[in-house]
């Protein structure tokens, strides 16, 4: 991985999945949450190095972008686990959602330049 830009986390919402939520946007704060989370986790666990570089800098930046559904997040996530930290967020169906259901994919810390092109294509959501 380059050392030359802001290392970033990813978290990229399941639209389908934001959808279903009907407007619980707590609820989906919260998955956003775990997949910054758990990427950071699974990042210190195999790329110890850069998780470390990306928790002592005073930036943290943190980027939500969006995907159309879980068979594309779950694509993301094989394309992406040999490169960086990553998880994919299902929820347990506690609560929200009447099955368990992928709301999101936590990629990261990765610098800009190291990312995938099909990364950077992503538009952030609004």
């Amino acid at each position: 991985m380059a050392n030359t830009s802001e290392l970033r986390l990813y978290a990229i919402v399941n639209r389908e999945a934001l959808a279903n939520a009907k407007g619980n946007r707590g609820k989906m704060h919260a998955q956003a949450g775990h997949a910054f989370l758990h990427a950071w986790w699974d990042a210190e666990r195999r790329f110890p190095e850069i998780a470390y570089r990306y928790r002592d800098t005073q930036a943290a930046l943190k980027i939500v972008l969006a995907a159309e559904s879980a068979a594309e997040l779950q694509d993301m996530y094989e394309r992406i686990k040999p490169i960086c930290g990553c998880t994919l967020v299902v929820d347990a169906a506690r609560t929200v959602f009447a099955e368990a259901t992928i709301t999101f994919l936590g990629i990261g810390p990765i610098a800009r330049e190291d990312a995938p092109d099909w990364l950077q294509a992503l538009k952030p959501l609004i």
